[in-house]
Order: C-alpha cells, then sequence, then structure tokens
C-alpha cells in the first residue's frame, strides 16, 4: 500500500503544479488579450489621424493649385 501512497501523492503534487501552471498562464493570457485590445486601440488611432492628414494634404493641395491659378491669370 506505500508504493501507491506514494504514486498517489505524486499525482496529487503534479496536478497542484498543473493548476498553479494553468492560473499562471490564465493570468499571463488575460495580460496579452489587454495588450492586444490597446495595440488594436493605438492602431484605428493612427488610422484615424492619416486619414486626417491625408484629407489636410488635399485640402492643402487645392488651395495651392488656386493659389498657383490666380498667381498665372494675374
Amino acid at each position: 500500500m506505500s508504493d501507491l501512497e506514494a504514486r498517489f501523492t505524486e499525482v496529487e503534487k503534479r496536478v497542484q503544479a498543473l493548476l498553479q501552471q494553468n492560473r499562471a498562464l490564465t493570468k499571463r493570457i488575460g495580460e496579452l488579450e489587454r495588450e492586444l485590445a490597446q495595440a488594436r486601440r493605438e492602431a484605428l488611432k493612427t488610422e484615424h489621424l492619416y486619414g486626417k492628414s491625408m484629407h489636410i494634404r488635399d485640402k492643402v493641395e487645392r488651395i495651392l493649385s488656386a493659389l498657383e491659378g490666380i498667381r498665372h491669370e494675374g
């Protein structure tokens, strides 16, 4: 019986170690999910800013073109 008890004790230790590892991995997954959500928000913000800068660039180019036209007319 002693051998069986020793094996059972070893199995319990392994199960506890696996549970502890599982908790640590679950915590890490949560951290990574939060980091991913933050990266997605930053990407959307960057995309939005890029769109705005392209819009401003387009307006500036139209103004410069109009000014160039006025300059040539005058």
